[in-house]
């Protein structure tokens, strides 16, 4: 493992973690003292929300012809010249397509540092680094709102404060590609063109997308509902916010644990037992709701293991494809992920109207239940040899 390449893709992970945090409340306020109508705002938010679904089936191919570490500097790059636009020519409209622009470049950036981190990795500690990448992702991802705070959202210092950043990443990103070719690019695997790659990736990394659909799911319903649970439980706004602090601190913290366990007892096993204790976790909540002592490491677990099986999901990628599998199956696997999270909370919000707000633990505890239950049938491991 060449770690000093490791250590430059932690910190582009860092960087984009970084960043998203910190656009995200930028738009929104930013775009509130232009006086926009909330409605405006909102749709502003989801241009960036559903760009891995426009650039997805592409980013295979591009990888193969670019190079990740170029496509990478690319994707850095963009959206430091978005800013620029912003910066020169401060329309709405401008504002809007740059936040399209940067939405599709976050999403894919998010896809092809975990690709090119997970093809870098020797296996034998690929669950521990892959781990410890989700909670440096979530780390910076929590500074970002912070810089927020001192930097201020009107005025030119808010813009360029977030192209320092992106100019260093695009920097990065071109001297690491300068430095030898990736473990992704040093296996050419003759992957099959057109949609036969989406064949392959379904037919290979069917189980695997499937872990990623429920992840999105699970993981967007809890924290855009919790607030609510709480709510109808009688909690304060403060107290209803803290639910998902603890719940956003597991993630943050257990998925490391998780890691460490799969490297050294068997990723597939792990996964099956997080599966498990994420869908009684969850199950759990209408029991320990009130009880204080019981409801934040309830929280804390169901948080933590809704996280770990999404980061094991990676883990098993990694370990089971290489090359230009490896760049397909990722690619499904963070479309399912968006495709889950783009829809999963408006269903579940709708059985909550329908049946009362213990409708969100019990949907999401049975999914994570179904989808053990699938995990753990036998089945014949995946290969990079397979067509």
């Amino acid at each position: 493992m060449r770690s000093w390449r490791v250590a430059g893709i932690l910190c582009l992970i860092g960087t984009e973690a970084l960043l998203y945090g910190y656009s995200y409340p930028f738009f929104s306020l930013a775009l509130e003292k232009r006086d926009l109508a909330s409605w405006l705002i909102g749709l502003n938010a989801s241009l960036a929300g559903v760009g891995i679904l426009f650039v997805g089936p592409f980013l295979p191919a591009t990888i193969e012809r670019l190079g990740i570490g170029r496509l990478v500097a690319l994707l850095f790059a963009v959206p430091f010249l978005s800013f620029g636009a912003i910066l020169l020519l401060p329309h709405v409209a401008v504002w809007f397509a740059a936040r399209f622009v940067m939405g599709t470049c976050f999403s894919a950036l998010w896809t092809t540092t975990e690709i090119w981190l997970n093809g870098e990795l020797d296996d034998r500690r690929r669950g521990r680094i892959i781990a410890a990448s989700g909670t440096l992702y979530a780390i910076c991802q929590f500074l970002g709102p912070l810089a927020l705070g001192a930097t201020g959202v009107t005025g030119s210092w808010p813009l360029i404060a977030a192209m320092i950043p992106l100019a260093a990443g695009a920097l990065l990103s071109a001297v690491l590609s300068n430095r030898g070719s990736s473990g992704v690019e040093t296996e050419h695997d003759a992957a099959p063109e057109g949609i036969s790659q989406w064949r392959l990736a379904l037919s290979l990394g069917g189980p695997i997308l499937l872990v990623a659909f429920m992840s999105g799911i699970g993981e967007t319903a809890m924290q855009s509902l919790l607030p609510l649970y709480g709510l109808a439980h009688g909690l304060s706004d403060a107290a209803a916010s803290r639910l998902v602090a603890t719940f956003a601190l597991g993630e943050a913290v257990l998925v490391v644990a998780l890691g460490w366990l799969a490297d050294r007892h068997g990723r597939r096993i792990v996964l099956v037992g997080a599966t498990l204790i994420a869908a009684v976790a969850t199950a759990l909540l209408p029991f320990v709701m009130g009880e204080g002592i019981a409801l934040q490491p309830v929280l804390f677990m169901a948080g933590g293991t809704i996280a770990g099986v999404y980061t094991l999901g990676i883990v098993l990628i990694g370990q089971d494809f290489r090359g230009q599998r490896l760049a397909i199956v990722s690619t499904g696997f963070g479309m399912a992920y968006s495709a889950g999270s783009v829809i999963g909370a408006t269903p579940i919000g709708y059985l909550i109207d329908l049946f009362g707000a213990e409708a969100l633990p019990v949907s999401v505890a049975a999914g994570f239940l179904a989808l053990m239950a699938f995990l753990a049938k036998p089945s014949r491991r995946p290969s990079n040899e397979d067509v």
